[in-house]
Protein backbone atom coordinates (compact mmCIF):
# COMPACT_ATOMS: atom_id res chain seq x y z
CA UNK A 1 0.00 0.00 0.00
CA UNK A 2 3.11 2.59 1.13
CA UNK A 3 4.57 1.94 -3.00
CA UNK A 4 0.81 3.25 -4.30
CA UNK A 5 0.97 5.97 -1.68
CA UNK A 6 4.67 6.94 -3.37
CA UNK A 7 2.97 6.71 -6.49
CA UNK A 8 0.24 9.13 -6.02
CA UNK A 9 2.53 11.31 -3.91
CA UNK A 10 4.78 11.30 -6.79
CA UNK A 11 2.01 11.92 -9.54
CA UNK A 12 0.69 15.12 -7.49
CA UNK A 13 3.91 16.59 -7.36
CA UNK A 14 4.27 16.42 -11.27
CA UNK A 15 1.10 18.01 -11.71
CA UNK A 16 2.19 20.81 -8.94
CA UNK A 17 5.50 21.41 -10.14
CA UNK A 18 4.86 21.08 -14.11
CA UNK A 19 7.40 23.19 -15.17
CA UNK A 20 10.45 21.38 -13.19
CA UNK A 21 9.41 17.78 -13.78
CA UNK A 22 8.79 18.82 -17.62
CA UNK A 23 12.51 20.13 -17.36
CA UNK A 24 13.39 16.52 -15.72
CA UNK A 25 11.53 14.47 -18.23
CA UNK A 26 12.63 16.49 -21.13
CA UNK A 27 16.11 16.09 -20.20
CA UNK A 28 15.97 12.33 -19.67
CA UNK A 29 14.41 12.23 -22.68
CA UNK A 30 16.84 13.30 -25.12
CA UNK A 31 19.80 11.70 -23.08
CA UNK A 32 18.11 8.50 -23.74
CA UNK A 33 17.15 9.02 -27.56
CA UNK A 34 20.77 9.91 -28.22
CA UNK A 35 22.29 7.00 -27.15
CA UNK A 36 19.55 4.51 -28.44
CA UNK A 37 20.11 5.97 -31.44
CA UNK A 38 23.86 5.18 -32.22
CA UNK A 39 23.21 1.84 -29.90
CA UNK A 40 20.52 0.56 -32.38
CA UNK A 41 22.78 1.87 -35.97
CA UNK A 42 25.34 -0.50 -34.19
CA UNK A 43 22.65 -3.13 -32.97
CA UNK A 44 21.53 -3.33 -36.74
CA UNK A 45 25.02 -4.28 -37.58
CA UNK A 46 25.98 -6.77 -35.18
CA UNK A 47 22.72 -7.87 -33.46
CA UNK A 48 21.29 -10.97 -35.23
CA UNK A 49 18.37 -10.21 -37.64
CA UNK A 50 16.74 -11.62 -40.09
CA UNK A 51 17.82 -13.22 -42.20
CA UNK A 52 21.60 -13.19 -40.90
CA UNK A 53 20.42 -14.75 -37.73
CA UNK A 54 23.46 -16.75 -37.03
CA UNK A 55 25.78 -13.30 -36.92
CA UNK A 56 26.75 -14.51 -32.99
CA UNK A 57 28.81 -17.14 -34.90
CA UNK A 58 29.23 -16.05 -38.57
CA UNK A 59 32.51 -15.65 -39.83
CA UNK A 60 33.50 -14.55 -42.97
CA UNK A 61 37.26 -15.83 -45.42
CA UNK A 62 37.77 -13.38 -47.90
CA UNK A 63 41.33 -13.92 -49.42
CA UNK A 64 43.97 -16.60 -49.36
CA UNK A 65 47.07 -15.35 -48.63
CA UNK A 66 50.09 -16.72 -49.89
CA UNK A 67 54.52 -16.22 -50.14
CA UNK A 68 56.37 -17.12 -52.50
CA UNK A 69 60.17 -17.08 -52.60
CA UNK A 70 62.11 -17.81 -55.53
CA UNK A 71 65.64 -17.60 -55.44
CA UNK A 72 66.52 -14.15 -53.83
CA UNK A 73 63.02 -12.50 -54.58
CA UNK A 74 59.99 -13.21 -51.99
CA UNK A 75 56.60 -12.43 -52.78
CA UNK A 76 53.34 -11.92 -50.50
CA UNK A 77 50.31 -12.17 -52.49
CA UNK A 78 46.75 -13.01 -51.62
CA UNK A 79 43.36 -14.40 -53.47
CA UNK A 80 40.06 -15.58 -53.67
CA UNK A 81 39.08 -18.75 -51.78
CA UNK A 82 38.46 -21.37 -54.96
CA UNK A 83 36.19 -23.43 -53.95
CA UNK A 84 38.00 -27.11 -53.40
CA UNK A 85 38.94 -25.03 -49.95
CA UNK A 86 34.97 -24.84 -49.45
CA UNK A 87 34.79 -28.58 -49.78
CA UNK A 88 37.27 -29.00 -47.90
CA UNK A 89 36.09 -26.64 -44.86
CA UNK A 90 32.82 -28.51 -44.98
CA UNK A 91 34.35 -31.94 -43.88
CA UNK A 92 35.73 -29.58 -40.57
CA UNK A 93 33.93 -30.75 -37.08
CA UNK A 94 34.10 -26.99 -36.28
CA UNK A 95 31.96 -25.60 -39.51
CA UNK A 96 28.52 -26.03 -39.30
CA UNK A 97 27.43 -24.26 -42.43
CA UNK A 98 29.38 -23.00 -45.65
CA UNK A 99 28.26 -20.53 -47.70
CA UNK A 100 29.43 -18.88 -51.01
CA UNK A 101 28.99 -15.63 -52.77
CA UNK A 102 31.15 -15.45 -56.11
CA UNK A 103 33.05 -11.56 -56.35
CA UNK A 104 34.48 -12.14 -59.36
CA UNK A 105 30.65 -11.95 -60.74
CA UNK A 106 29.86 -9.51 -58.38
CA UNK A 107 27.15 -8.03 -56.46
CA UNK A 108 25.59 -5.79 -59.14
CA UNK A 109 22.74 -3.69 -59.93
CA UNK A 110 20.75 -4.63 -62.89
CA UNK A 111 17.40 -4.24 -64.43
CA UNK A 112 15.18 -6.48 -64.32
CA UNK A 113 11.93 -7.48 -66.01
CA UNK A 114 9.14 -10.23 -67.36
CA UNK A 115 8.38 -10.87 -70.63
CA UNK A 116 7.07 -8.35 -72.20
CA UNK A 117 6.80 -6.13 -68.88
CA UNK A 118 8.26 -2.74 -67.73
CA UNK A 119 12.28 -2.86 -66.44
CA UNK A 120 12.53 -2.37 -62.66
CA UNK A 121 15.82 -1.54 -60.93
CA UNK A 122 16.75 -4.36 -58.75
CA UNK A 123 20.37 -5.28 -56.95
CA UNK A 124 21.35 -8.88 -57.89
CA UNK A 125 24.04 -11.63 -55.68
CA UNK A 126 25.71 -14.21 -56.97
CA UNK A 127 25.31 -17.25 -54.31
CA UNK A 128 25.82 -20.74 -53.76
CA UNK A 129 23.02 -23.15 -52.55
CA UNK A 130 25.10 -23.26 -49.23
CA UNK A 131 24.02 -19.26 -48.68
CA UNK A 132 20.66 -20.10 -47.98
CA UNK A 133 21.79 -21.96 -44.97
CA UNK A 134 23.98 -19.99 -43.41
CA UNK A 135 21.38 -16.60 -44.25
CA UNK A 136 18.20 -18.15 -43.30
CA UNK A 137 15.75 -17.20 -45.40
CA UNK A 138 11.58 -18.10 -45.24
CA UNK A 139 10.87 -19.27 -48.36
CA UNK A 140 7.24 -17.82 -49.14
CA UNK A 141 6.69 -20.36 -52.13
CA UNK A 142 8.96 -22.47 -53.67
CA UNK A 143 12.75 -23.51 -52.20
CA UNK A 144 16.36 -22.53 -53.07
CA UNK A 145 18.18 -24.07 -55.89
CA UNK A 146 20.18 -27.47 -55.28
CA UNK A 147 24.00 -28.09 -55.08
CA UNK A 148 23.18 -29.60 -58.36
CA UNK A 149 21.97 -27.13 -59.81
CA UNK A 150 24.73 -24.51 -58.68
CA UNK A 151 27.31 -26.93 -59.85
CA UNK A 152 25.78 -27.06 -63.16
CA UNK A 153 24.91 -23.43 -63.41
CA UNK A 154 21.39 -23.76 -63.58
CA UNK A 155 19.53 -20.15 -64.88
CA UNK A 156 17.53 -19.97 -61.67
CA UNK A 157 16.75 -17.10 -59.45
CA UNK A 158 15.19 -17.03 -56.19
CA UNK A 159 13.83 -13.17 -55.45
CA UNK A 160 11.78 -11.22 -52.94
CA UNK A 161 8.58 -10.74 -52.15
CA UNK A 162 9.80 -7.45 -52.62
CA UNK A 163 10.61 -7.83 -55.79
CA UNK A 164 7.66 -9.98 -57.12
CA UNK A 165 5.17 -7.20 -56.36
CA UNK A 166 7.35 -4.55 -58.45
CA UNK A 167 7.73 -7.25 -61.09
CA UNK A 168 4.70 -9.29 -61.28
CA UNK A 169 2.27 -7.57 -58.68
CA UNK A 170 1.85 -10.57 -56.43
CA UNK A 171 4.01 -12.47 -54.48
CA UNK A 172 2.28 -15.55 -55.07
CA UNK A 173 2.37 -18.32 -58.02
CA UNK A 174 5.71 -17.31 -59.40
CA UNK A 175 7.35 -20.72 -59.54
CA UNK A 176 8.72 -21.73 -62.84
CA UNK A 177 8.05 -17.83 -64.30
CA UNK A 178 10.59 -16.40 -66.05
CA UNK A 179 12.53 -12.89 -65.80
CA UNK A 180 15.44 -10.87 -67.17
CA UNK A 181 18.46 -9.56 -65.18
CA UNK A 182 20.44 -7.61 -67.54
CA UNK A 183 23.32 -5.83 -66.20
CA UNK A 184 26.68 -4.45 -67.61
CA UNK A 185 28.51 -7.90 -66.99
CA UNK A 186 25.62 -10.46 -67.84
CA UNK A 187 21.93 -10.24 -68.97
CA UNK A 188 20.62 -13.69 -68.72
CA UNK A 189 17.44 -15.03 -68.80
CA UNK A 190 16.17 -16.79 -65.17
CA UNK A 191 13.45 -19.42 -64.05
CA UNK A 192 12.23 -18.17 -60.66
CA UNK A 193 12.64 -21.45 -58.15
CA UNK A 194 11.57 -19.33 -54.99
CA UNK A 195 10.40 -16.48 -53.21
CA UNK A 196 11.85 -15.41 -49.93
CA UNK A 197 10.62 -12.62 -47.46
CA UNK A 198 13.24 -9.73 -48.21
CA UNK A 199 15.48 -8.56 -45.50
CA UNK A 200 16.53 -5.63 -44.52
CA UNK A 201 18.99 -3.16 -46.44
CA UNK A 202 21.51 -3.27 -43.63
CA UNK A 203 21.96 -6.64 -43.24
CA UNK A 204 23.77 -5.65 -46.82
CA UNK A 205 26.02 -9.04 -46.24
CA UNK A 206 22.73 -11.12 -47.47
CA UNK A 207 20.95 -8.08 -48.70
CA UNK A 208 19.35 -8.63 -52.74
CA UNK A 209 16.15 -8.31 -54.49
CA UNK A 210 17.52 -11.51 -56.51
CA UNK A 211 19.95 -14.16 -56.11
CA UNK A 212 21.14 -16.82 -58.67
CA UNK A 213 23.67 -19.10 -59.03
CA UNK A 214 27.48 -17.96 -59.43
CA UNK A 215 28.66 -19.19 -62.30
CA UNK A 216 31.81 -19.73 -64.30
CA UNK A 217 32.00 -23.18 -62.44
CA UNK A 218 36.11 -22.87 -63.45
CA UNK A 219 36.85 -20.66 -61.45
CA UNK A 220 34.79 -22.05 -58.83
CA UNK A 221 36.35 -25.26 -58.47
CA UNK A 222 40.26 -24.41 -58.65
CA UNK A 223 42.32 -26.47 -56.94
CA UNK A 224 44.05 -23.68 -55.33
CA UNK A 225 41.76 -20.62 -55.53
CA UNK A 226 44.10 -18.40 -57.15
CA UNK A 227 42.01 -17.48 -60.80
CA UNK A 228 38.97 -17.13 -58.44
CA UNK A 229 37.36 -14.18 -55.74
CA UNK A 230 35.04 -16.21 -53.36
CA UNK A 231 33.48 -14.61 -50.43
CA UNK A 232 33.24 -17.68 -47.87
CA UNK A 233 30.77 -17.45 -45.12
CA UNK A 234 30.99 -20.04 -42.15
CA UNK A 235 28.95 -20.48 -39.23
CA UNK A 236 30.88 -22.03 -36.57
CA UNK A 237 30.73 -21.90 -32.80
CA UNK A 238 33.97 -22.06 -31.95
CA UNK A 239 36.34 -19.86 -33.38
CA UNK A 240 39.59 -21.05 -31.98
CA UNK A 241 39.06 -24.58 -33.03
CA UNK A 242 37.81 -23.18 -36.45
CA UNK A 243 41.13 -21.33 -37.03
CA UNK A 244 43.06 -24.30 -35.67
CA UNK A 245 41.25 -26.74 -38.62
CA UNK A 246 41.91 -24.16 -40.83
CA UNK A 247 45.70 -23.65 -40.12
CA UNK A 248 45.86 -27.74 -40.31
CA UNK A 249 44.24 -28.12 -44.01
CA UNK A 250 46.77 -24.89 -45.08
CA UNK A 251 49.92 -27.27 -43.50
CA UNK A 252 49.25 -30.02 -45.13
CA UNK A 253 48.41 -28.22 -48.60
CA UNK A 254 51.74 -26.48 -48.13
CA UNK A 255 53.28 -30.38 -47.68
CA UNK A 256 52.08 -31.04 -50.88
CA UNK A 257 52.98 -28.24 -52.56
CA UNK A 258 56.65 -28.73 -51.01
CA UNK A 259 56.74 -32.25 -52.19
CA UNK A 260 55.81 -30.87 -55.37
CA UNK A 261 58.61 -29.24 -55.80
CA UNK A 262 56.75 -25.54 -55.66
CA UNK A 263 58.29 -22.14 -54.27
CA UNK A 264 55.50 -20.89 -52.28
CA UNK A 265 53.19 -21.83 -49.87
CA UNK A 266 49.94 -20.91 -47.59
CA UNK A 267 49.82 -18.28 -44.86
CA UNK A 268 47.53 -18.51 -42.08
CA UNK A 269 44.29 -16.40 -42.35
CA UNK A 270 44.50 -14.23 -39.58
CA UNK A 271 42.42 -11.33 -40.65
CA UNK A 272 41.44 -12.24 -43.79
CA UNK A 273 39.10 -14.69 -41.14
CA UNK A 274 37.25 -12.19 -38.77
CA UNK A 275 34.18 -12.75 -37.13
CA UNK A 276 30.72 -10.71 -38.00
CA UNK A 277 30.73 -8.18 -34.99
CA UNK A 278 34.20 -6.94 -36.61
CA UNK A 279 32.24 -6.39 -39.62
CA UNK A 280 29.95 -4.52 -38.19
CA UNK A 281 32.55 -1.85 -36.70
CA UNK A 282 34.22 -1.74 -40.44
CA UNK A 283 32.05 -0.91 -43.05
CA UNK A 284 29.67 -3.48 -43.51
CA UNK A 285 31.73 -5.39 -46.69
CA UNK A 286 34.35 -7.13 -46.99
CA UNK A 287 36.96 -5.09 -46.81
CA UNK A 288 37.53 -5.01 -43.12
CA UNK A 289 38.93 -1.74 -41.00
CA UNK A 290 38.29 -2.85 -37.39
CA UNK A 291 40.22 -1.17 -34.82
CA UNK A 292 40.49 -2.87 -31.12
CA UNK A 293 39.98 0.56 -30.35
CA UNK A 294 37.02 1.14 -32.08
CA UNK A 295 35.00 -0.36 -29.15
CA UNK A 296 36.80 2.07 -26.40
CA UNK A 297 35.45 4.97 -28.65
CA UNK A 298 31.58 3.25 -28.62
CA UNK A 299 31.56 2.80 -25.44
CA UNK A 300 32.58 6.15 -24.47
CA UNK A 301 30.47 8.13 -27.02
CA UNK A 302 27.82 6.14 -25.41
CA UNK A 303 28.86 7.43 -21.74
CA UNK A 304 28.96 10.91 -22.89
CA UNK A 305 25.53 10.78 -24.43
CA UNK A 306 23.97 9.49 -21.30
CA UNK A 307 26.48 10.98 -18.48
CA UNK A 308 26.63 15.15 -19.84
CA UNK A 309 22.40 15.68 -20.53
CA UNK A 310 22.05 13.60 -17.21
CA UNK A 311 24.78 15.62 -14.80
CA UNK A 312 23.07 19.18 -15.97
CA UNK A 313 19.83 17.77 -15.31
CA UNK A 314 21.09 16.76 -11.72
CA UNK A 315 22.23 20.42 -11.10
CA UNK A 316 18.70 21.19 -11.10
CA UNK A 317 17.27 18.18 -8.87
CA UNK A 318 20.00 19.00 -6.24
CA UNK A 319 18.54 22.44 -6.29
CA UNK A 320 15.26 21.65 -5.78
CA UNK A 321 15.95 19.51 -2.82
CA UNK A 322 17.60 22.49 -1.41
CA UNK A 323 14.63 24.36 -1.81
CA UNK A 324 12.63 21.18 -0.35
CA UNK A 325 14.78 21.27 3.47
CA UNK A 326 11.87 23.09 4.65
CA UNK A 327 9.73 20.70 3.96
CA UNK A 328 11.31 17.73 5.29
CA UNK A 329 12.21 20.01 8.62
CA UNK A 330 7.95 20.21 8.56
CA UNK A 331 7.16 16.96 8.05
CA UNK A 332 9.82 15.26 10.02
CA UNK A 333 8.02 17.49 13.39
CA UNK A 334 4.87 15.59 12.31
CA UNK A 335 6.50 12.50 13.02
CA UNK A 336 7.32 11.57 9.47
CA UNK A 337 10.45 8.66 9.70
CA UNK A 338 13.90 9.46 7.49
CA UNK A 339 13.25 6.11 5.65
CA UNK A 340 9.84 7.25 4.46
CA UNK A 341 11.02 10.66 3.42
CA UNK A 342 13.87 9.33 1.16
CA UNK A 343 11.36 6.40 -0.13
CA UNK A 344 9.24 9.17 -1.46
CA UNK A 345 11.64 11.19 -2.94
CA UNK A 346 13.33 8.30 -5.19
CA UNK A 347 9.82 7.32 -5.55
CA UNK A 348 9.14 10.97 -7.75
CA UNK A 349 12.48 10.62 -8.98
CA UNK A 350 12.10 6.58 -10.40
CA UNK A 351 8.50 7.62 -12.33
CA UNK A 352 10.00 10.89 -13.86
CA UNK A 353 13.09 9.11 -15.02
CA UNK A 354 10.85 6.09 -16.15
CA UNK A 355 8.31 8.85 -17.95
CA UNK A 356 11.82 10.54 -19.40
CA UNK A 357 13.14 7.12 -20.40
CA UNK A 358 10.63 5.50 -22.34
CA UNK A 359 9.68 8.77 -24.32
CA UNK A 360 13.16 8.82 -24.86
CA UNK A 361 13.11 5.16 -26.25
CA UNK A 362 9.49 6.64 -28.52
CA UNK A 363 12.39 9.77 -30.00
CA UNK A 364 14.76 7.12 -31.19
CA UNK A 365 12.66 5.03 -32.71
CA UNK A 366 10.60 7.49 -34.48
CA UNK A 367 13.93 9.20 -35.81
CA UNK A 368 15.41 6.02 -36.91
CA UNK A 369 12.08 4.82 -38.91
CA UNK A 370 11.47 8.46 -40.44
CA UNK A 371 15.02 9.35 -41.07
CA UNK A 372 15.67 5.60 -42.39
CA UNK A 373 19.13 4.94 -43.83
CA UNK A 374 19.76 8.70 -44.43
CA UNK A 375 19.90 9.16 -40.82
CA UNK A 376 22.22 5.80 -40.58
CA UNK A 377 24.46 7.20 -43.55
CA UNK A 378 24.76 11.04 -41.54
CA UNK A 379 26.03 8.35 -38.58
CA UNK A 380 28.98 7.39 -40.93
CA UNK A 381 27.57 4.06 -41.54
CA UNK A 382 28.74 2.48 -44.79
CA UNK A 383 26.68 -0.04 -46.73
CA UNK A 384 27.70 -1.07 -49.98
CA UNK A 385 24.51 -1.59 -50.86
CA UNK A 386 23.13 1.61 -50.26
CA UNK A 387 24.40 2.91 -53.67
CA UNK A 388 22.31 0.30 -55.28
CA UNK A 389 18.72 0.53 -54.42
CA UNK A 390 15.82 2.78 -53.67
CA UNK A 391 16.57 4.20 -49.95
CA UNK A 392 13.01 4.34 -49.29
CA UNK A 393 13.39 0.29 -48.88
CA UNK A 394 14.93 0.58 -45.68
CA UNK A 395 12.26 -0.58 -43.24
CA UNK A 396 13.52 -1.13 -39.28
CA UNK A 397 11.27 -3.86 -37.86
CA UNK A 398 10.97 -4.71 -34.07
CA UNK A 399 13.56 -7.25 -33.83
CA UNK A 400 15.83 -4.41 -35.36
CA UNK A 401 14.42 -1.47 -33.10
CA UNK A 402 14.41 -3.02 -29.48
CA UNK A 403 17.05 -3.97 -27.47
CA UNK A 404 16.10 -4.67 -24.42
CA UNK A 405 19.53 -4.71 -22.30
CA UNK A 406 21.00 -1.86 -24.01
CA UNK A 407 17.68 0.36 -22.78
CA UNK A 408 17.50 -1.32 -19.47
CA UNK A 409 21.62 -0.11 -19.29
CA UNK A 410 20.38 3.66 -19.91
CA UNK A 411 17.53 3.88 -17.94
CA UNK A 412 19.85 2.31 -14.75
CA UNK A 413 22.51 4.96 -15.47
CA UNK A 414 20.03 7.70 -15.80
CA UNK A 415 17.78 6.20 -12.80
CA UNK A 416 21.24 5.95 -11.13
CA UNK A 417 22.67 9.34 -11.62
CA UNK A 418 19.27 11.62 -10.95
CA UNK A 419 18.70 9.63 -8.07
CA UNK A 420 22.12 10.19 -6.78
CA UNK A 421 21.43 14.07 -7.02
CA UNK A 422 18.34 13.92 -5.73
CA UNK A 423 19.13 11.56 -2.58
CA UNK A 424 22.09 13.15 -1.60
CA UNK A 425 20.93 16.30 -0.31
CA UNK A 426 18.09 15.29 0.97
CA UNK A 427 19.87 12.95 3.30
CA UNK A 428 22.41 15.67 4.12
CA UNK A 429 18.96 17.75 5.61
CA UNK A 430 17.50 14.46 7.34
CA UNK A 431 20.97 14.62 9.60
CA UNK A 432 20.31 18.12 10.58
CA UNK A 433 18.17 18.94 13.70
CA UNK A 434 14.27 19.40 12.91
CA UNK A 435 14.89 23.34 13.69
CA UNK A 436 17.52 23.93 11.31
CA UNK A 437 15.79 22.32 8.49
CA UNK A 438 12.64 24.66 9.24
CA UNK A 439 14.96 27.50 8.97
CA UNK A 440 16.00 26.78 6.02
CA UNK A 441 15.01 28.65 2.71
CA UNK A 442 12.28 30.29 5.11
Amino acid sequence: MKQILYLRQALHMMKEERLFSGIYIAGTALAVAFTMVIVMAYNFKIAPVYPEVNRTNTYYWNSLRAFNHDGDNEDAFEHGVGYAMVERLKKMKSVEKVGVTHLTSGDQLCLIQKPGGDSKKGFKKYVDDGFFQVYEFEFLEGRPFTHTEWVSSQKLAVITDRLAHRIFGTKENLVGKELRAASDVASDTLTICGVVRAGSIVSSMSYADLYTCCYSKDDLFDYWGFSSTQGVIIVSHDEKQLRADINEMLNRLNAELKASGEDWKYLPPETALFPHWQLGLSDNTFNVHYQPGDWVYILLLVFMLLLVPTVNLSGIISGRMEARLAEMGVRKAFGAKKRELLFQIMAENIVLTFIGSVAGLLIAWGIVSWGGIWMLDALGFSYNTAYFVDMNDFVATGEMLFAPIVFGIALFVCLFINTLAAIVPAWLSLRKPIVESMMEKR
